[in-house]
This record gives structure tokens, sequence and C-alpha cells, in this order.
């Protein structure tokens, strides 16, 4: 070990100690943790969700031929428009064309590659999810089963998953189906007041080599044409979505439409295929219940920014710091070992609040009904959630260090304190009820923007991505830090 190293060491217990002894040092952490918990447990039990939509989707437009029996449907989907992220085009075996039949699909997406879904929404498996047209689709009754195959040459194919009981009759309509479903649109109305509105989507897709075969399915490796039957029986039928409870109805979606040369079939549509939680329905654009957990962490500031500024401002204020610079004189290596002690302590409380915080706050959300299936249940190993609750902390150790700097710089508490509320608490609060472009201005380009790293929901409201407010909170606290080395360096005690 190099004499450096062993000194900073040395001058990293020293700091330790001398923060460990201050009474305030402890009073903060404590704070930090209770303040990041509480309100993240009160915001959890002020919000309250239900889905308002049907409960069921079920409208599209279908094309589609009796098949007696075991039936193999193949099709190329060579096309497909990206009208929305979760429109749906491909193959499907359904008892009927009334709305609410039981059907089974085999579907690719434009944002979420293959699915399988079956008893009405309530069963989805999934495929490829990077797939994109063109791409080969297989659906396949043989007995009470159906299996849903998947291929990007029509020669290799690879199961996507089997329903064991389909509720389909012995004589069901088997062919193509498309939909593409209402989109959500957000505007900003004012400051803090987004407004969103539903747009009506048409998908539109082109099959090729669509064919019917009897029988069940072949291997997974071969042609994608079965030896189709010729037999020109196709029919498009709108399938219209079953009436719900009052004021759960859609409005009625665009009539599809067919153009056919040959065994290949191109097809528009309008409507959505699914139930709450499955293929997409009201997931879209859902709330961030993680960043909700841990919002506590704007008012844990407030012990936070006290924290770092103290660990440097109340040595100049009693004059010790005379003594600090007697014993270590390298005045860097001191201000580099403060700066250890009060990011790591800052750091572990932090970590341990925003854990304790969603861990406390999930059960009590559940309860308000940001569930399941909407919202899926995640744990705290869950990558998501981890980098939320993590970030979150070193979101916070950042400001400490912001903090420290800013202390080192003005060297005097009541100001450092004052500037640092103005720029991370004041700006943000002023510029929310002042006017959009403020506010997002604000949270891209000042350090609150780090505060960003909480999100798991790309949402509307969103002023910048998690890592990029990150990234811009850690150059401002670099900037801070170079430049509290610098006058350290060159000062007076």
């Amino acid at each position: 070990m190099t004499t450096s190293t062993t000194s900073l060491l040395r001058a990293v217990r020293a700091e330790w100690a001398k923060l460990r002894s201050v009474r305030s040092t402890g009073a903060a952490l404590l704070a930090t943790v209770a303040l990041v918990v509480l309100i993240g447990v009160l915001t959890a039990q002020g919000g309250h969700t239900s889905y308002g939509g049907p409960a069921r989707l079920d409208g599209f437009a279908f094309v589609h031929r009796p098949a007696a029996g075991d039936v193999t449907v193949t099709a190329q989907l060579t096309g497909q428009a990206d009208s929305a992220p979760w429109a749906k085009a491909g193959l499907m075996l359904r008892s009927g064309t009334a709305g609410g039949s039981p059907s089974v699909s085999l579907m690719l997406t434009p944002g979420h590659g293959v699915r399988m879904q079956a008893r009405g929404g309530t069963e989805e498996l999934t495929g490829s999810g990077g797939a994109a047209a063109p791409y080969w689709l297989r659906l396949s009754r043989s007995g009470h089963e159906v299996t849903g195959w998947e291929s990007a040459d029509g020669r290799t194919w690879s199961k996507v998953g089997t329903v064991p009981d389909t509720g389909l009759p012995a004589t069901a309509e088997a062919g193509l189906f498309v939909a593409s479903p209402e989109t959500a649109t957000s505007r900003w109305a004012g400051p803090g007041k987004v407004v969103g509105t539903a747009r009506a989507t048409t998908g539109r897709a082109v099959f090729a080599h669509v064919t019917a075969a009897s029988g069940a399915a072949p291997a997974a490796s071969g042609a994608g044409d079965t030896g189709a039957s010729a037999a020109d029986s196709w029919q498009l039928t709108d399938v219209v979505q079953p009436p719900g409870p009052p004021g759960t109805q859609l409005p009625a979606a665009a009539p599809g439409t067919l153009h056919r040369t040959g065994q290949t079939f191109t097809v528009t549509g309008s409507g959505d295929l699914g139930t709450p939680g499955v293929g997409g329905v009201a997931q879209d654009g859902q709330d961030d219940t993680v960043a909700s957990t841990l919002s506590g962490v704007q008012i844990g500031l407030f012990a936070v920014i006290a924290l770092g500024v103290l660990a440097m401002t109340s040595e100049y204020r009693t004059r010790t710091i005379r003594t600090t610079f007697t014993v270590s004189p390298h005045r860097g290596r001191v201000l580099a070992a403060k700066a250890v002690v009060v990011a790591a302590g800052v750091f572990v409380a932090g970590l341990v609040a925003c854990a304790v915080s969603y861990v406390v706050s999930l059960p009590i959300q559940r309860r308000n009904g940001y569930g399941p299936p909407i919202f899926p249940q995640r744990s705290l190993t869950d990558p998501l959630v981890l980098r939320a609750v993590v970030g979150t902390a070193a979101f916070l150790a950042l400001i400490a260090l912001l903090s420290l700097a800013v202390g080192v710089i003005v060297r005097r508490t009541a100001a450092a304190v004052i500037l640092l509320f103005t720029v991370l608490v004041v700006i943000p609060l002023v510029a929310q009820v002042t006017s959009v472009g403020a506010d997002l201005w604000v949270g891209r380009a000042t350090p609150v923007a780090g505060a960003a790293i909480r999100q798991t929901q790309p949402l509307f409201e969103n002023a910048t991505g998690p890592w990029q407010g990150f990234a811009v909170l850690a150059a401002y606290t670099a900037a801070a830090l170079g430049a509290a080395f610098w006058l350290q360096r060159r000062r007076d005690a």
C-alpha cells in the first residue's frame, strides 16, 4: 500500500470519527430515513386508481372461413403498419363471429413482438419480443389443444405455446385478424396540468402464403406453404365489441377492409383484443407506482443538504479547521476524505430509506387499486425497481456532495443552505406554477434533474430520462467539487 493511500485512509478514519461525534450527523441521517419513508407511505395511502373500461375488449376485422376438426392455419405477415405499439395482426381460431366468443389468437405487434392469447384474453403467452414483419405465424388445432408457432424464414419453426382447453366447438372459424386500439395523446393545458385524450387508430397488415389445411401441425421445420386448400370461402366480418356496463362502452371501431390477390390478403381494421393487463390493455401510460413510493426524497433533501453543508462549515465556524489542516496539511486529501465519509453515510441511509419505503408502500398501493393485472407485481429485486431504489440513494449521496462543495465555497452555513434550498427547492416550485417551459427547463438543466433516476415509466410529464437527469446532477456535483478543491488549496484557513 502506497504512502498516499495510507494517508487517505487515515484521513477517512479521522473524518468518520469526527462526523460521528457530532450529534447533528446522526439526527440528519435518521431524519432522512424517516422523511423518505413517511412521505412515501402517505403518498401510497392517498393514491387510488381503478380501471374504468370494459372487462374484455373483443372488436376487430376478421377474415375467416369454417374449419372442422383439426386444422392448421399458416401465413407470412409481410407488412404491418405501426399504427399503435399494441396494434395486432395475426391468426385466429374462433367459435363464432359474435363479440365475446371464445378464441385463440397468435399475433404480431409493432412494439411488443409475438403474442398468443386465449380464453377471451385471460391467458397470454409470449413469443419473440423483437420480431417484426416480414414474419411467419402458424396456429394449429389438434383435438382440444391449440399450438402457436413462429418463424423468421418459414422453414424453421419455434413453438410459442400450447393452450390445452380452448372451449372451441368442433367446427370453428379460422383465419386472419387485424386490430388497432385507441392511443392516448397528452398535452400541457397549463403549468403542472396534463390533459389526455384518446385517438382512434386503424391497423393495416399484408398476409402472404395464406393457407388453412386440414390435419395437425407439421414438424417444427418445413416449408411455410402446407398444401392449402384453394377453396375461395374467405369472408370479412367486423367483430363488434360486446356491450358492457353503462359508461364503459367504447366508440364503434372503423369498418375493416379486405383486398385479396391470390393467397395475399391486405386487411385493415380497428379495435382491440384482450383484458386489462393482457395484450397491452390499460398498460401503456400508466402511473409510475415505483417512483411514487420514492417521492419522499424530495423532502428528505432538507436533511441531506443540512448534513452536507455542516460537514464543512461547522469547522470553519468553530475554527477547528485550522487544527485539521495542521494534522493533515494536504488540504485536497482532507476534502476527499470528507467527501467519502459524507457520500457513504448518506448513500447507506438513503438505500435503507428507499428500500423500506418501497416495501412498506407496495401493499398499500395494491389495496388502493394499483395491483395486477394492470399493474404487475414487482419485487425489490426486479431490475427496474432495483435501479430506481439504488439510483435514488445515489441521488441523495450526490446532493450531499454538492452541499459539501457549496459549504467549502461559501464557508457560511446559512448562506450555503439558503443557496441550495433556492436552487433545489424554491426554483423548481416556482417554475412548476409559472410556465410549462420553465418547469421543463428546470427539470432538464438544473441539479434537480437527478431525481429522474427514480422513474420507471416513460410518462408524458417527465422532463427527462432517468440516466440523462442523473448525469446532469453528476456534472454539477463534479464541477462544484472541482471548484471547492481549487479554492480550498488557495485560501487561508
